[in-house]
Order: C-alpha cells, then structure tokens, then sequence
C-alpha cells in the first residue's frame, strides 16, 4: 500500500511538473511571437520613405476630419500590447509624421507637429498640435516619446496620458 501510494503521488508530481513546463513553454512561445511582430514592424516602418509635403498635408486634413467625425476609436489590449513604444519606433521623424494623436481611451488628441530625436536616433519627444481646428487655436506640446505606443497598421500614437493632464502642459513655441 505505501508502494502505491508512493507511486500515485510520483506520477502526480511528474505531471504537474510537465504542466508547468508547458504553461512556461507557451508563454515564451506568446514573448517570442511578440518581439517578432515588432521587430517586423521596425523593419517595415525603417524601409518607409520620408513623407512628402502633399502626404503630410492629406494625412492632417484627414486627421483633424477624423477628429470632428469620430472623436473616440477603440483600441484592444492585444493591439496596444503589440504596438511599439515609442522610443524603439525607428526613424521617428519619418515614421511618425503623419500619425494622429490619441489617448489611451480613444479620444482624439491632435497630430504630430514634429519628433525630438536623441543622438542616438531614437525619440526622445513628440510635440503634438493640440485644441483649435484647421490649424486655428492650435498649440503645441511636448510629451516624452515613452509615454506614447505607435500602432503601425492605424497610423496612430497612443498617449498614456488623458486630456486634462495635456491641457496643463506648457505651449512649446512653433520652430
């Protein structure tokens, strides 16, 4: 009888140590599939040609359109959890020029005026053109290129940070 007890809780021990392994297994499997995803992303995004003036231009009236016309946009856990932050997006400057501005509850928050870029070429600040319309009552802010998560397939920056805590930031004067 001990034999067999000894035995049944071996062989429970042995499958609760494969289970384990195998929960461990997938979730390196999901990190793995993740830094994948965006590493093709980078590479998508580092291969895109600069905007042109007539690019930038369209991407804005679209922008502010889609400001007044639908002023929130939804975005999934798993969408925000596979977008790049923004200090890792590779040519800021490009990449990021004719991106819209959101919160991480969807509303509308502007567009990209311009990238700050460290000299190691990363972001380091996105000034964003926030209230007005049509370039009329809009001001400019800086807000740390950590705090933002580039979604590539939308073309959109998402702020961690709400309206109110952007209307208390300081204007950053036109360059």
């Amino acid at each position: 009888m001990l034999r067999t007890t000894m035995m049944t809780s071996s062989a429970i021990v042995a499958l609760l140590a494969v289970a384990a392994c195998g929960q461990q297994t997938d979730q390196a499997k999901q990190d793995q599939a993740k830094q994948e995803s965006q590493q093709q992303q980078a590479e998508e995004i580092a291969a895109q040609p600069a905007p042109t003036v007539a690019d930038r231009t369209a991407a804005e009236t679209a922008n502010e359109v889609e400001q007044v016309a639908a002023p929130t946009t939804q975005f999934t856990p798993t969408e925000l959890a596979n977008g790049l932050n923004g200090e890792a997006v590779p040519s800021p400057a490009t990449a990021l020029a004719t991106a819209a501005v959101k919160t991480s509850s969807g509303e509308a928050l502007g567009e990209v005026r311009s990238v700050v870029v460290a000299p190691n070429g990363k972001a380091s600040a996105v000034i964003v053109e926030v209230g007005g319309f049509l370039n009329v009552g809009e001001r400019g802010v800086s807000i740390e290129a950590k705090r933002f998560t580039y979604l590539k397939e939308r073309n959109i920056l998402v702020v961690s940070i709400d309206k109110t805590e952007v209307e208390k930031l300081p204007t950053v004067p036109p360059a």
